[in-house]
């Protein structure tokens, strides 16, 4: 297949990287003049390994693909509006951003075929051109709109270190993970600690139960499909990593703040429900994103 990747980031490099391995092209649509020379992916900490794909500045040259990734930030969608609305609509779209914003934003597109995946890698940016692969999760995918006849081509890159499945459950498992960012993100990003800490420090782990709480009282259907324990396995899992949203706030970058947060708050409100901690913590992260030279 030929697949084009919009975005480089840490997402956008780890997809395009594991991706090449299985013998597709793959295109790296990049804005302007910010073409680098060669890009990486580290599976072993410090041992760069190349990713084999071409990098091209012209929204043309994707006309041809047989897919096309969303690998930038909600944040960064609508200034790539105009290029999407351009592209052939035959030519199947795949978001894979965090949060649930991204959806109202899918609805706006002219696109026959569009799916969206939960992708629960760990990944960071080492520098600009390299992606160090930090922990291994499941990528799901499932379709919003219309057909996907390539969805079996796709599945056999399912591979160990990058495994994927489809669902039908999509916007179920999409939910899931943006109440575990809710829990995880903001906490990790005000206290500045890495994900293991919300578990080993006491003070922390009661904050982390006590957000726990009030989102399955707001969402009860979530208290059996999501439980405690998993919550800190996945602390556990990831003990030594930082997440995004810290990530993002360490390096000057705008935070996922609404995408995130305010999105799973607004769901929340129509079922006349409040957040009173998760608000709190919602109102301090809009606060650090204006601190700075953030930006897109």
């Amino acid at each position: 297949m030929k697949i084009g990747i919009i975005g480089a980031g840490a997402i956008g490099l780890l997809f395009g990287a594991y991706l090449a391995e299985e013998n597709h092209e793959i295109l790296f649509y990049v804005r302007g003049n910010k073409k680098i020379a060669n890009l990486y992916i580290e599976k072993i900490p410090n041992v760069p390994e190349p990713i084999t794909c071409m990098q091209v500045s012209e929204i043309k040259a994707l006309y041809s693909m047989d897919l096309i990734v969303l690998a930038v930030k909600y944040h960064h969608l609508e200034q790539l509006k105009k290029d999407l609305d351009i592209l052939p609509k035959h030519i199947p779209l795949l978001f894979v951003q965090n949060g649930l914003l991204h959806l109202s934003f899918i609805d706006q597109l002219k696109q026959s075929t569009i799916a969206i995946a939960s992708v629960l890698h760990g990944a960071m940016k080492v520098n600009e051109y390299t992606v160090r692969h930090l922990g291994i999760g499941i990528t799901s995918i499932g379709i919003l709109r219309g057909v996907w006849d390539k969805t079996d081509a796709f599945l056999q890159c399912s591979t160990n270190n990058f495994p994927i499945k489809f669902t039908t459950q999509i916007e179920e498992t999409l939910f899931k993970k943006a109440l575990l960012n809710c829990l995880i993100n903001p906490l990790t990003t005000i206290l500045q600690v890495e994900n293991g800490m919300l578990i080993k420090n006491e003070s922390y782990k009661k904050i982390l139960k006590n957000i726990y709480e009030e989102l399955m009282e707001a969402f009860e259907e979530w208290r059996e499909k999501l439980t405690w324990n998993e919550v800190v396995n996945l602390c556990k899992n990831t003990e030594n990593n930082r997440s995004s949203m810290l990530t993002d706030y360490e390096n000057g970058r705008l935070m996922e703040v609404n995408t995130i947060v305010g999105a799973v708050i607004a769901e929340a409100g129509k079922k006349d429900k409040v957040l009173p901690v998760l608000h709190t913590f919602y109102l301090m992260l809009k606060e650090l994103n204006k601190v700075g030279d953030r930006h897109y």
